[in-house]
């Protein structure tokens, strides 16, 4: 029923039998999922107690799931499950029995774990704690046996289900848990969930971070950077800091200004990241700007000297920006050049038809990228190299693109101008020295 501008009363929606036997010393999980706007607040209390479950062996998940681990027989009884908000509530009552032999009453009914041979094992289960350094990735196991094959789900510290591949996170062939490049925020307990139609089986998994001095931006001890800004727009000084205990993180400004983290004052501002925000820069702003991090481990630096443009332009190629070029059979060497103009100097880029960045002074292959210049050099062209080679420029103000299309077979074209004319020599293809074509063979 919906009330008050799209509201509705919480519903319990999970069908389920009001009696459920299960043996001592097994795990039972107790699903209540339920639907309402705003979304419902689950919990769970024992009638007889009346007291909230959330300590010792039991937990609950975000979807509702009641989980109680190594049951005793203390703790059969009836458990009331509660969805509320602020527009009503919904309950469900179940009694759970405990059995101390290895089978159940004919007249009890079964729900959510049913004990068999069948039912899951996750074999390993003295696997608890895992410790590991930082920014390192940590494993966690959880192989199950059961018929039907049981289906493996991970619950994070969060409580939240974890996808089968993330930035974060994999789950790997086996059940295996992938937490990549463990930070502070990784670390909590890991529920593995094995269930198939036959039960479920639980291993909880704690993931801890070793102590570890500080490093910035992945870099222990002191390191340097260059940063260049423009007037009067924002630039941004990052410090990215990890370590345990959790570092404290400040900055001192080239006036000897210490600034912590967070910190809000005029224009500068220190973000809980540690990046320090410059809004407004002016050419008085210019200097040497240090990161610093301690714990009780050790500190690390990072000085960043810090240089303001009063004029940036964005980088601009004096030449078409899109060229054909023939891949001459008899093979040879095949230079793509990518000068453009720009304020400050342009930074360059190639892009391979497959995809693959080369970076300045770069090699792969017979692919090589010059520094400086931004040459791209193929060595013993061959049919197989056709496809858009793309160059890119960029600076604080921007970025430009320049494309070579290698085509075998065919002439040579410039798209993007006209008037002009294609000359063929045995040692020099377009050479248009006029308008600044660059692409040749030698």
């Amino acid at each position: 029923m919906f009330e008050g501008g799209g509201g509705a009363k919480p519903r319990i929606t999970t069908v389920t039998t009001a009696s459920v036997s299960v043996l001592a010393e097994s795990d039972v999980l107790l699903p209540c999922k339920a639907t309402g706007n705003p979304e419902p607040n689950v919990a769970w209390t024992k009638v007889s107690t009346g007291k909230s479950l959330w300590f010792g062996l039991s937990s609950v998940f975000k979807n509702g799931t009641f989980v109680i681990k190594n049951i005793q027989l203390q703790d059969r009884g009836q458990y009331l499950c509660t969805a509320q908000n602020r527009f009503g509530s919904d309950r469900m009552v179940i009694t759970l029995a405990v059995q101390t032999e290895n089978k159940l009453g004919k007249d009890e009914r079964k729900v959510s774990v049913k004990v068999g041979p069948n039912a899951p094992k996750i074999r390993f289960k003295s696997q608890s704690l895992v410790t590991i350094k930082l920014g390192e990735s940590a494993k966690l196991s959880c192989e199950a046996t059961g018929e039907p094959t049981p289906r493996i789900t991970w619950i994070s510290p969060q409580k939240d289900v974890i996808p089968a591949s993330s930035d974060k996170f994999q789950i790997m062939d086996g059940g295996m848990l992938l937490v990549k490049k463990v930070t502070l925020s990784s670390e909590g307990i890991y529920t593995c969930l094995a269930r198939n139609s036959a039960g479920d089986d639980v291993k909880n998994i704690k993931v801890e971070a070793e102590p570890q001095e500080p490093f910035i931006n992945g870099v222990k001890g002191r390191s340097t950077t260059k940063v260049l800004g423009v007037s009067y727009q924002t630039a941004h000084l990052h410090c990215r800091v990890e370590g345990k205990p959790e570092p404290r993180v400040w900055w001192v400004t080239p006036y000897g200004l210490s600034l912590p983290a967070p910190y809000l004052g005029g224009r500068f501002q220190v973000h809980q990241n540690g990046t320090l925000e410059l809004r407004g820069i002016r050419k008085t702003d210019e200097g040497r700007y240090m990161c610093l991090a301690k714990n009780n481990m050790g500190e690390a630096s990072l000085l960043v000297e810090f240089d303001v443009a009063s004029l940036a332009e964005k980088p601009t190629f004096s030449v078409p920006n899109i060229e054909i070029l023939p891949i001459k059979p008899d093979g040879g060497e095949l230079i793509l050049e990518c000068s453009a103009r720009g304020k400050p100097n342009p930074e360059f880029s190639w892009i391979l038809p497959n995809g693959t960045l080369l970076m300045p002074g770069a090699r792969l292959q017979r692919f090589t990228h010059y520094l400086g210049n931004g040459t791209l050099r193929i060595s013993r062209p061959v049919p197989a190299d056709k496809g858009v080679y793309r160059c890119l420029a960029k600076n604080v103000a921007g970025q430009a693109e320049k494309r070579y299309a290698l085509e075998a077979g065919r002439k040579p074209v410039i798209r993007g101008s006209t008037g002009m004319f294609v000359f063929f020599y045995p040692k020099l293809i377009l050479g248009c020295a006029i308008y600044g074509f660059q692409g040749f063979y030698r």
